[in-house]
């Protein structure tokens, strides 16, 4: 599992500055020239690191860790392009589908059919895009820099000052994303990082850098020798001014630890208006695990605000039920967001720990295949399901909490229709309970109550045969039927709790 600390150099002189400017310009110079040339079909990877490196004079090791991320970039961008065909390859046919069924109505609609025609032909146009790629293996130019703040230099001002001004401001913001980085992996051989070291100091920590300078040669020297440049480092922390404790993640004690046992990490300075930041990434180890599955398991069903648990004892009957969620999640800035993810990560594995059971979360795929509604564009836009749910599997990591994934299908459904009147809950916490039978104690399938059964017996809508063969296609059917039976009393599918009296006594 790896965790990026997040750091600033401190007290950056002005001829420092100048060094690590040098450096930074050498170093996209070396990944800008190994991704063209890796591109014109160059196969000999090490001849291009010795080339870059004696155009720049800097260690080997930058230019190896230049190259491999020119080649990590072409892999990226050809999977890119595969993705991208299989995205809209899926889209055009769903497309293909709702069109061909509005055309084979009694009463086709003039107007949705022309709307999906439109849309059929601009989702042809995309799959067209991204074939032409796959076919010949290629991929759109890529702008080091980003494409928008090279568009950005083609805009003018009327006013010749105020347009200099701008102009300057564009090379200095084009240079910075160009050549404001610098990056070099660890070496465990090298307990760490050879080129970007980061070590403690007596009262502050310190980052090591090797600089583009040979040292005078030693008779013995196996190798050559760089100059190191010093510089204080702060790494970010957060320390309460009551206790004196660290909130959150003790990040420092991690880097320590790490330290201490020789294990590499990766360092990267980004320049960025004026100051330089640093990531370090390191290779966080999980804790022992510390639950039992005879206390049971938790279930997790995510929502877009909140979400509902459900804790399951370990004869498969529910126990407790919870809600954590934070109102404030649809409209804060994206930072703001992250840290409200992160709490509700860790508000819900406390919430498992305590009671000593596992958790159960959903594996989403995030497979945008179809077209969706505004109203949940804005909604998934607003809130990261991926961020949520990768957030509470780092910190179950963390806190030695077991973790398991289970596909989704049906939890909802099964939830409402089996669960919800049984125990009078919300609809998210009957699906939390599916969730958490089906991974934890690996339930393969949910029976249809007898009442249920007989009300879809009564309606002709019940198959022994498929039942017994594929419980899921028997709960998709429930949930059709129950939807037409209620819309033809002006209802919806959320008052089911409410009808299914009613309906079961017709």
């Amino acid at each position: 599992m790896k965790t990026t600390i997040f750091g600033v150099l401190l007290d950056v002189t002005p001829d420092q500055d100048t060094i690590l400017r040098r450096l930074m310009r050498k170093y996209g110079f070396m990944l800008r020239f190994a991704f063209q040339r890796l591109l014109e079909g160059l196969v000999n990877v090490g001849a291009l690191e010795r080339h870059v490196s004696s155009e720049t004079t800097l260690p080997l090791r930058y230019a190896k860790d230049a190259v491999q991320e020119a080649q990590d970039l072409i892999r990226a961008r050809h999977q890119a392009m595969k993705d991208g065909l299989a995205l809209w390859t899926r889209r055009v046919q769903k497309t293909r589908e709702r069109l061909t069924a509005i055309q084979a109505s009694p009463h086709p609609n003039a107007r949705r059919m022309a709307r999906q025609e439109r849309k059929l032909a601009r989702q042809q146009a995309q799959q067209a895009f991204y074939q032409q790629h796959v076919d010949v293996h290629t991929f759109p130019p890529v702008v080091f820099g980003t494409k928008k703040r090279w568009l950005d230099r083609f805009k003018t001002l009327d006013d010749p000052i105020a347009e200099q001004e701008r102009l300057q401001a564009w090379k200095d913001n084009w240079d910075e994303s160009r050549n404001g980085r610098l990056s070099a992996r660890g070496d465990r051989t090298k307990q760490g990082n050879p080129l970007l070291r980061v070590r403690a100091g007596v009262d502050h920590w310190i980052l090591d850098i090797s600089l583009d300078v040979l040292k005078p040669n030693k008779p013995h020297a196996k190798a050559p020798r760089y100059e190191k440049l010093e510089i204080p480092l702060y790494i970010a922390r957060k320390v309460s001014k009551t206790t004196g404790q660290v909130n959150g993640r003790d990040y420092e004690g991690l880097l320590r630890r790490v330290l201490a046992s020789g294990d590499p990490y990766q360092v990267e300075i980004l320049r960025r208006q004026g100051r330089y930041q640093v990531r370090v990434t390191v290779e966080e180890v999980p804790a022992p695990i510390q639950t039992d599955p005879r206390h049971g398991w938790v279930g997790v069903d995510t929502n877009s605000t909140f979400l509902a648990l459900c804790h399951v004892q370990a004869d498969g009957n529910p126990q407790t039920f919870a809600t954590i969620g934070d109102p404030r999640l649809y409209d804060v800035r994206s930072t703001q967001r992250d840290a409200l993810v992160g709490g509700l990560a860790v508000e819900t594995v406390q919430w498992a720990k305590a009671r000593g059971a596992g958790l159960v979360v959903e594996d989403l795929q995030f497979i945008h295949d179809r077209d969706v509604s505004a109203k949940f564009n804005r909604v998934t836009h607003q809130f990261n399901y991926r961020s949520l749910l990768t957030a509470v599997e780092r910190q179950a990591a963390r806190e030695g909490v077991a973790l398991r994934k289970v596909k989704p299908a049906y939890t909802s459904i099964i939830g409402r229709f089996k669960y919800q009147p049984q125990y009078g809950i919300s609809v998210h916490h009957a699906a939390a309970l599916v969730i958490s039978r089906r991974g934890g104690l690996k339930v393969r399938r949910e029976n249809v109550p007898k009442a249920l059964r007989l009300w879809m017996q009564a309606r002709h809508q019940w198959n022994d045969s498929s039942y017994r063969k594929n419980d899921w296609s028997t709960w998709a059917r429930i949930k059709r039927t129950a939807t037409k039976t209620l819309a033809s009393q002006h209802q919806y599918l959320d008052g089911w709790l409410a009808y299914r009296q009613t309906l079961f006594s017709e």
